[in-house]
């Protein structure tokens, strides 16, 4: 067995203002790690968290209100304590930054129902073997959070920052809308006490937070942004790279990219989700999230050259397509994305209760009927929500391309971890993923550009 080429240089800096930290270079472990067991692993800290933009650039996440929330649902929130009697039409919110942490360990003190917490990591996408990753002992990974008017008709809202349940001990803020720049969000952002399991003990952790008025038609309704990242500095076989965590991240995902010294908004494609693949010198290097908070991630390579250098099967552009395979709904004929190979193939991942699933299905049609079937095929993987009868659903929404029922028995679609709808993939005939999210005119004009056979 030949010994890989690949070695890890790790470099942690401490992270305060990121672009001066790389300037001054200041302060750095190294650590090598030569590449001589049957499987060497490298753990990266990313235990530093900077005030500002993640790679995701400045997104908002609304929420619904309390109001709005199921009777069982609501067993599992904070009971809030000192709700300002002087403050009027009041919202309450619950922002919660851990579901599956928030909903298993309400399960296991008894507060959820077994039935209930399946229900919710069926819907949420998530493996239940990842439980090993959580405890069932109360973590605080919600943010409280109200809004009301003031008897001068103000809007202000107040975040219980110290996670006390109790809102007497916090201010009232201004509430404001149309936070675009980034010193802006973070000159309106409060830092709130949380918790994260590291797979051993409960540790607390600050989280800093904007809220603002969003804009939509409802007064009170929040719009929430965190201006926070973590990162760490790694050598990878020739080259620095930066390693970085959002940290509000359901996913946890990180991106990875060539050390530089300021950094906006990072394309998606440096993106990697766990057990998904960083290429690095021809290498392939798995990444494992080792904490909830990405404060502390896994690298890891094989020793065997060949298999380091083999393109592994993962949902990811550059890699090969894990297969998928089921029963079209339309026909009740077998077919696999293994079928196909020689041809693109557009995967489709879309839910029976997402909209914006919906509104694509012209523009996926526009193109199945365009492009020639000798060179493209089209396969839907429906998240059927409820008692809906697929096949009189998408020919309702007059889908003509074969579209599998995720929930089906003869189902099977490892390996692709889809926790948001749409989600799509566009595979070449050699099978490797070339492009993912393909929305509105995207996907035609990829297809264009491939010179793809037209009816």
């Amino acid at each position: 067995m030949k010994k890989a080429t690949l070695f890890f240089l790790l470099n942690l800096i401490p992270a305060h203002n990121y672009s001066q930290d790389i300037k001054n270079n200041t302060d750095i472990i190294k650590k090598n790690i030569q590449i001589d067991q049957p499987t060497t692993s490298l753990t990266v800290v990313l235990d530093k968290a900077v005030q500002g933009v993640g790679p995701s650039g400045i997104i908002g996440h609304g929420i619904a209100s309390k109001d709005m929330i199921s009777t069982e649902e609501l067993k599992g929130y904070p009971k809030m304590k000192n709700i300002p009697d002087s403050l009027s039409n009041i919202k309450e919110y619950l922002f919660i930054l851990n579901d599956f942490q928030f909903y298993y360990q309400n399960y296991k003190q008894g507060i959820y129902s077994k039935d209930f917490f399946m229900q919710k990591a069926i819907n949420n996408k998530k493996n239940l073997k990842d439980t090993i990753f959580l405890t069932g002992q109360k973590v605080k990974t919600t943010i409280s959070v109200l809004a009301g008017y003031t008897p001068n008709n103000s809007i202000v809202y107040i975040i219980d920052s110290n996670n006390n349940d109790d809102f007497s001990d916090e201010a009232a803020n201004t509430l404001v809308s149309k936070l675009y720049k980034q010193d802006d969000i973070i000159e309106h952002a409060l830092a709130v006490d949380i918790e994260y399991f590291d797979g051993t003990t409960i540790k607390k952790d600050k989280q800093l937070i904007t809220v603002e008025k969003s804009l939509s038609d409802k007064d009170l309704a929040l719009m929430f942004k965190f201006p926070q990242f973590k990162y760490g500095k790694v050598q990878l076989g020739n080259d620095s790279y930066l390693i970085i965590s959002e940290s509000f991240n359901r996913n946890q995902s990180i991106f990875l990219v060539k050390d530089q010294p300021y950094f906006d908004r990072i394309d998606r494609k440096h993106e990697i989700k766990p057990n998904q693949y960083l290429k690095i010198d021809d290498n392939y290097i798995q990444y494992t999230p080792l904490t909830q908070n990405l404060s502390k991630i896994k690298l890891t390579i094989s020793p065997n050259e060949q298999d380091n250098k083999t393109m592994p099967t993962a949902n990811q552009v550059d890699m090969i397509a894990p297969n998928i395979s089921g029963v079209n709904a339309l026909n009740n004929t077998e077919i696999s994305l293994k079928k196909y190979r020689g041809k693109y193939v557009f995967l489709d991942f879309w839910s029976t209760s997402c909209p914006p699933c919906i509104k694509e299905f012209p523009k996926i049609k526009e193109v199945y009927d365009k492009f020639s079937h000798k060179d493209l095929e089209i396969i839907g993987i429906a998240d059927v929500r409820g008692k809906i009868d697929i096949n009189k659903f998408i020919i309702d929404q007059n889908v003509t391309w074969p579209t599998i029922d995720e929930k089906h028995p003869k189902t099977i679609s490892k390996g692709y971890q889809i926790i948001s709808y749409p989600t799509s993939y566009l595979i070449d005939p050699n099978g490797k993923i070339i492009a993912t999210d393909l929305r509105g005119d995207d996907l035609n004009n990829k297809l264009e550009f491939l010179k793809l056979e037209k009816k």
